[in-house]
């Protein structure tokens, strides 16, 4: 049973947004990639850990805090006998170890996710220490992507490759796993320690006035200056959007770079280029949130 689901963390909304509004620095635009293919491998590591049957408590996504030291947790499964740490890449092309070192096949080090994998471990476990909690925990290096190759795998480690990801399952469905109140109580200590503010976060300093106003296209990143009442429809790929449902999705964006400014009509109308009737904006916004204020001086929040 997951008890924490996934959803996209605040700076890869941040990201997303100011990817298709402002022209990020080689850095940045990596950065961003990379953590929407690190969430993309978790979103289908989810999809293999939902075929679980037996009991159990899974959480997500989590960051959590000992002894001053920040670590984050992919998945964290709570079985009768085992907790279950899961780090998950979703690399692809060819990798190998050599000795403690990750690297890709032109010979690139990069960083190690075993060791990685460690560090976690033993946070996780002072912090079971810390409630009394005895429970082992079992840790794994998941890879997800099907054109992931690794070479040389030190012997006894925990890596699951996708290749072995359905027999990993299988073999988990076949353990005997009955939680009681107990297992309930770690889980809720867990998630009552869990920070939802990441201090790791690299987003880059944004101004109003740099960022592009106007609808972009979600399968391309181009701009749609031609309004339609029923459907929008991008001028390079020729997607077509839901016209309220592009609007809507600008308002949230919206939001997700400037969440504790007050939202108006005329900020919507300038924020998407001018592209949408006022009337049209003004009628989603009523439909969608909550009016205060009077006249020219009305606000939705």
């Amino acid at each position: 049973m997951f008890l924490k689901n996934r959803s996209e963390s605040e700076e890869l909304r941040v990201m997303k947004v100011l990817n298709s509004r402002m022209d990020l620095a080689e850095k940045e635009k990596q950065y961003y990639l990379n953590l929407q293919k690190g969430f993309e491998g978790e979103v289908i590591f989810d999809g293999y850990l939902k075929r679980i049957v037996i009991q159990s408590l899974i959480l997500n996504d989590l960051l959590l805090e000992q002894n001053h030291s920040h670590y984050q947790i992919d998945s964290l499964m709570i079985s009768q006998r085992l907790s279950y740490l899961f780090e998950v890449k979703n690399f692809e092309g060819e990798y190998y170890f050599e000795g403690n070192k990750f690297k890709t096949i032109n010979g690139n080090e990069v960083k190690n996710p075993l060791l990685q994998l460690d560090r976690n471990v033993s946070l996780l476990r002072q912090f079971f220490n810390s409630f009394g909690i005895k429970i082992p925990i079992e840790p794994y290096l998941v890879f997800v992507n099907p054109d992931f190759t690794l070479y040389q795998a030190p012997l006894n480690s925990r890596i699951i490759l996708p290749t072995n990801l359905n027999r990993f399952i299988q073999k988990m469905n076949k353990q005997m796993s009955a939680l009681n109140h107990q297992h309930v109580g770690l889980s809720e200590k867990i998630l009552a320690s869990h920070i939802t503010k990441s201090p790791f976060s690299k987003v880059p300093r944004y101004e109003y006035s740099q960022l592009r106003k106007g609808v972009f296209c979600q399968a391309c990143g181009t701009g749609i200056a031609e309004y339609h009442s029923l459907i929008l429809t991008c001028p390079k790929c020729g997607k077509p959007v839901n016209t309220i449902s592009a609007l809507v999705r600008s308002i949230e964006e919206y939001q997700v770079l400037y969440p504790s400014e007050k939202l108006s009509t005329n900020t919507i109308y300038e924020w998407t280029g001018d592209l949408f009737p006022k009337r049209t904006i003004r009628q989603t916004l009523k439909e969608n949130l909550v009016i205060s204020g009077y006249g020219q001086w009305s606000y939705y929040e």
